[in-house]
């Protein structure tokens, strides 16, 4: 009787630390997931950023834009494909991500040479990117939250 008594605390108490254990690493999870969606908006502010570098010096080097525009198509892929491998995101996220993706897929890409010379029409086309982003509120010197209610606010305001 002692010893039965003796093996169920001890396989309570493993079950304790293993729940313990289990919501511990859901959290930490959900904290790095945060952690990539903070770090698109990063990289959206770094875009607008540029654009507006390049306006004030004559489009010097387009090419640091589109490398920036890929920059943000792939950290929309990353935020994908880890939401959907850790089971952390949402069909509203996932569709505010595509919505975004699909909204980027419009922009002229990064060949990987730094030959692209864009016409008039593109360059107008990310100068308005530039306008849009800062006012959807990722722009230099504007700040921006982690919380991903605010981040779809802006997907929304940027897209419509």
């Amino acid at each position: 009787m002692k010893t039965k008594n003796i093996i169920i605390v001890v396989s309570i108490v493993i079950n304790c630390v293993l729940i313990t254990y289990v919501f511990w690493k859901e959290s930490h999870l959900r904290e790095i997931y945060s952690g990539l969606s903070f770090g698109l908006q990063g990289d959206l502010v770094q875009l607008e950023s540029t654009i507006d570098y390049q306006v004030d010096n004559k489009w010097y080097d387009e090419n640091t834009v589109l490398e920036k525009i890929e920059d943000v198509t792939e950290g929309i892929h990353q935020l994908m494909v880890t939401g959907k491998n850790a089971g952390m995101i949402t069909k509203s996220q996932e569709n505010d991500l595509w919505t975004l993706y699909k909204y980027f897929a419009n922009f002229p890409t990064f060949t990987g040479f730094p030959n692209t010379k864009l016409d008039n029409d593109g360059i107008n086309e990310l100068i308005q990117l530039g306008d849009d982003l800062r006012s959807a509120g990722w722009g230099t010197n504007v700040g921006y939250s982690g919380d991903w209610e605010s981040f779809s606010m802006k997907i929304k305001d940027l897209t419509n």
